[in-house]
């Protein structure tokens, strides 16, 4: 079996516990058990736990924060662009809610602004705000990155306490009719 592909199954072992058991609950026996692999194999392909943690969060940042990605999304309108890639995110939140706790943890526990999260965060919102404000829209530049801060952070609170409006409002945001509701009425009214 190729050096990449023991690598990668690893990798894939590592987020599907971190789904399941937390981000301190990811122990490299768990995650050997899962990949199929010996514990040793973690140890000889990341050295350390850590190091695999970091790759993995490396590896869940550049799929949810690809821009490359995101310029992909349909939609010609600004509102419709918004819509696309914010749908996308919260998908992707849905699909992945502890990586996603795990990627906030040291921001939310710690105050700590020099994570990745906050660097790859900040770009992909500078990136859409710029996006956005050539395709047209009546905001100036502050006012379109005001509505897309506010977009964000709505949708970062749906992603990351997903069952919050579930219980009491019967809103389940990880359900596309619901998702694309939330999101266009955010845009609607925003931008």
């Amino acid at each position: 079996m190729p050096t990449d592909t023991v690598e990668l199954k690893i990798i894939e072992a590592a987020i599907e516990c971190i789904e399941e058991f937390g981000l301190k609950g990811a122990t490299n026996r768990r995650i050997a058990v899962k990949a199929g692999v010996n514990l040793a194999a973690i140890n000889y392909y990341f050295r350390s736990k850590e190091n695999l943690i970091e790759r993995v969060m490396e590896t869940t940042l550049n799929n949810a924060f690809d821009w490359e990605d995101a310029k992909a999304l349909p939609g010609n309108t600004a509102k419709e662009r918004c819509i696309a890639i914010f749908e996308d995110l919260l998908k992707g939140g849905c699909n992945y809610p502890g990586i996603t706790r795990a990627h906030f943890y040291d921001l939310t526990t710690d105050g700590n602004y020099d994570s990745q999260i906050v660097k790859r965060y900040t770009v992909f919102i500078k990136n859409l705000s710029e996006d956005l404000f050539q395709r047209g829209t009546a905001l100036t530049r502050e006012q379109l990155n005001l509505a897309v801060s506010q977009i964000a952070y709505a949708c970062l609170m749906a992603i990351l306490t997903p069952r919050l409006n579930e219980q009491g409002l019967g809103l389940n945001f990880c359900l596309p009719e619901t998702r694309h509701q939330f999101v266009t009425s955010l845009v609607e009214k925003l931008i």
